[in-house]
């Protein structure tokens, strides 16, 4: 399944997609998030690519999206003493995963992150700190956010 890594399309149904996607997988944990606020996010990601946020989609042949990952300056892990930017809303579709789309994201939002001058970037997941270490991420420290562990991880310039 070949798929490509580019800015988040400025089609809106394939931005609903992505916004209901990661509302409904992280909407839970983050009560003020919602479909609307990662329309937002994307909006904004529009203005400027020479600064945060950035915002990208894995796209397949047929012109779906299949995936999407964020680069923001604060990801809402309470009192974080890590500088960000944070990697943020790492989402593949079900038939997607295990065949490389969550790298191509992640790797394509290092090296925009590398674009923008940053050297150190930062996520934290509740689930697949392996997954990221497979990478070349490192473990910080593990926190919580929302009553849920989160492992904190640093990528390295």
């Amino acid at each position: 399944m070949k798929c490509v890594v580019t800015d988040m399309p400025r089609h809106e149904a394939l931005r609903t997609t992505a916004a209901q996607w990661s509302f409904s997988e992280w909407g839970e944990l983050y009560p003020d998030d919602s479909v609307q606020w990662y329309l937002d996010l994307y909006a904004a990601s529009d203005q400027d690519e020479r600064s945060l946020p950035v915002c990208l989609a894995a796209m397949n042949e047929g012109g779906e999206i299949v995936g999407t990952a964020s680069l923001i300056e604060n990801d809402e892990l309470p009192n974080a003493p890590e500088p960000g930017p944070w990697v943020a809303a790492v989402y593949v579709d079900n038939a997607y995963r295990g065949t490389g789309v969550g790298a191509q994201l992640v790797l394509e939002i290092v090296r925009r992150s590398r674009i923008l001058g940053y050297n150190d970037v930062y996520l934290y997941t509740e689930s697949v700190p392996q997954w990221y270490e497979s990478m070349g991420w490192s473990f910080i420290r593990t926190d919580h956010s929302l009553g849920v562990e989160v492992t904190v991880m640093v990528y390295r310039g």
